[in-house]
């Protein structure tokens, strides 16, 4: 014991003095939030520094249109910072182009990072030929709001919101009324002179995330294994024909509509199902609506549960030769911080949705509308994967609103955006490692 102590004492000077001399690492991170989340974000890293001495985040918020822009030249000249934020459409070709450092899965564990405990496309959205690049902190996903009243008004048990094609399209049918009262079942039904519809289709870009959704959920992709467009295959046709067949078959969605002219009608109690972003969630709040939300149900097919959803991911931008060891160490110290639930918590308070299923449990959103999505959260897909996103999308988009607006068959519609797409990626191909 008596020479166990000075031992032991000597120690611990020993530490104090390496505590005591070991430099502050400071980092640099770049990030997109510039709007309300903004001051959330700044919060989250004033309390990191607090409780990291010996690291400093310096933060800098700038339009995500400029960090695209400017990335792939700061990681040339070896100005990159050290942390990076890049959202789902974008981080793909980030990575193809070599301006994203993988995350190994030494380094996970060794800084605590465990993807199991995230939901699991979420996460694998920042994944690229089997290796991770970044770890997930915010996420939106496409839905459907309801409307409480129109579907009690019509023998609808709004608790119990559809789930499967068939309880959509029964919906869908119960809640188009014309102003004599008759349903789209009914003899002597006029659908151009109608009170209420039961759902709402579009033609722009968050229009075409429920033919997206559909396809999925039939088993179908927009891109094959040689990640070219694919998004013409018998299980898209016959996910995209049902969306169709709602507007020219049943009759229960407008033929020729805008986000903004569906947007109103639902706030104004004439649409009953409203598939859209979730962030319309503040304004109907804000209305004082009586509405609720829930998962895309699977109306393009029984395959499996699906809905577009847009993410942004923590990720550590390639460095130049030489770069400290002790800075890579802090910045994954800080991904971990971030991405453990009490921040993703505090995080929620933006409008994102819970990267995990233990912040989704937490109590706060007990009595959410929102919370009638978070049985499904697993099953929410991004658009990546491939580093051609909008070579894809773009198209992609294209088709649906022409065979939305009827302009051309559901196959011809979907055929032309494959063939354009193919032509882009061809020409992208020669962008990407």
């Amino acid at each position: 014991m008596t020479r166990t102590m000075p031992r032991t004492a000597a120690l611990f000077a020993m530490l104090a003095l390496g505590a005591a001399g070991a430099q502050k690492v400071t980092l640099t991170y770049l990030h997109g939030f510039t709007g309300p989340d903004r001051p959330v974000m700044e919060d989250l890293v004033k309390r990191f520094n607090a409780t990291h001495p010996n690291i400093e985040i310096r933060a800098q918020a700038q339009p995500w249109a400029t960090t695209w822009q400017q990335l792939p030249a700061l990681v040339a000249s070896g100005r990159a910072p050290d942390i990076a934020v890049i959202n789902e459409d974008q981080i793909t070709g980030f990575i193809a182009r070599g301006a994203v450092s993988p995350l190994t899965a030494a380094e996970m564990k060794s800084a605590g990072i465990d993807r199991s405990k995230f939901f699991g496309p979420l996460f694998a959205t920042a994944d690229y030929k089997n290796q991770a690049y970044g770890v997930p902190i915010s996420s939106v996903a496409y839905v459907m709001f309801y409307n409480r009243d129109l579907m009690k008004k019509v023998g609808l048990d709004p608790t119990k919101p559809p789930r499967t094609r068939a309880e959509f399209l029964k919906a869908a049918q119960q809640c188009t009324v014309d102003k004599n009262g008759r349903t789209s079942t009914q003899s002597g039904f006029d659908p151009k002179n109608l009170s209420t519809w039961g759902v709402s289709l579009y033609n722009n870009w968050v229009g075409s995330r429920a033919a997206y959704a559909a396809i999925l959920q039939n088993g179908g992709a927009l891109t094959d294994k040689n990640q070219n467009a694919a998004f013409n295959s018998p299980q898209a046709v016959s996910a995209v024909q049902f969306l169709v067949d709602l507007v020219r078959k049943y009759q229960v969605a407008r033929p020729n509509s805008t986000e903004e002219a569906e947007l109103a009608a639902f706030s104004q109690g004439k649409v009953c199902m409203f598939p859209s972003g979730q962030w319309y969630l503040d304004r109907f709040e804000s209305q004082k609506m009586n509405f609720g939300v829930t998962f895309m149900p699977r109306i393009g097919g029984t395959v499996r549960d699906a809905a577009w959803g847009g993410s942004s991911h923590l990720t550590l931008p390639v460095q130049r030769a030489g770069y400290p060891a002790e800075k890579r160490r802090a910045a994954l110290e800080f991904l971990a911080w971030m991405a453990q639930p009490a921040q993703n918590l505090q995080w929620t308070s933006t409008g994102s949705l819970p990267t995990q299923a233990a912040v989704a449990s937490n109590k706060k959103f007990e009595s959410t509308p929102i919370s009638g999505i978070f049985d499904r959260l697993n099953s929410v897909y991004a658009t990546s994967g491939y580093p051609w996103v909008g070579q894809v999308m773009g198209p992609f988009d294209a088709a649906w609103e022409a065979a939305y607006l009827g302009k051309k068959s559901v196959q011809q519609a979907l055929n032309d955006g494959v063939r354009e797409a193919n032509k882009q990626i061809e020409q992208a191909r020669k962008n990407f490692k």
